[in-house]
């Protein structure tokens, strides 16, 4: 399984043909709605008040919480992101399987080739002996967190252990939290463009 990952490139395409709508604009209490023509698919709302921004939408609902003026928390111009520092500052995100984190079968296998290049005192780049690739080859193998799971506790082997296995983090960012981080960023910068021109 391919686990595709969300970049600028594809989020600014999904979004080429969004516009933003501001419904309020007092100080630090904005309001702010966007979507392509009124549709309902990857539209989303930001809302801030002091210390506060929440982002609620097409991709779930996240709340972050770090100065009075997130926007100014956020704003960059090259619309880059920072979803390791900005996921610290989530103070509520989405119950319905949309959240910041989720079980990654890559990180999984990323983990399983760490511990075993660990095990065997090599480098990243040395090549894992063909033995070791063979015994492994389950663990690799394995297609969702259940097999994963049973993978990896059913392993036995005399050549490599797994003592402190889920010691690593097998979770990765979600394609929804940042694809809301892409889109508050974007939106920002929409709404300063908006700002400029009155």
């Amino acid at each position: 399984m391919n686990e595709k990952q969300l970049t600028k490139e594809i989020f600014l395409k999904e979004v080429s043909s969004h516009s933003i709508e501001i419904i309020k604009d007092d100080g630090l209490y904005r309001h702010i709605k966007c979507s392509n023509n009124g549709s309902y698919n990857q539209s989303f709302e930001i809302i801030t008040w002091p210390g506060c921004l929440a982002y609620n939408g097409d991709m779930g609902s996240f709340m972050f919480s770090r100065i009075d003026d997130m926007f100014s928390f956020f704003r960059n111009d090259k619309q880059d992101i920072n979803t390791s520092y900005w996921a610290e500052k989530v103070v509520a995100e989405s119950v319905f399987g949309n959240g910041i984190r989720k079980f990654s079968v890559e990180q999984f296998r990323e983990c399983v080739l760490e511990d075993v290049r660990y095990w065997l005192n090599i480098e990243e780049s040395d090549t894992i002996p063909c033995d070791i690739m063979e015994e492994i080859e389950p663990l690799l193998d394995a297609d969702d967190k259940y097999e994963c799971v049973t993978a990896i506790r059913d392993f036995n082997s005399d050549k490599v252990k797994f003592y402190d296995f889920w010691e690593h983090s097998c979770n990765r960012k979600t394609w929804h939290f940042i694809w809301c981080c892409y889109a508050i960023v974007w939106a920002i910068n929409k709404y300063d463009e908006a700002k400029s021109t009155t």
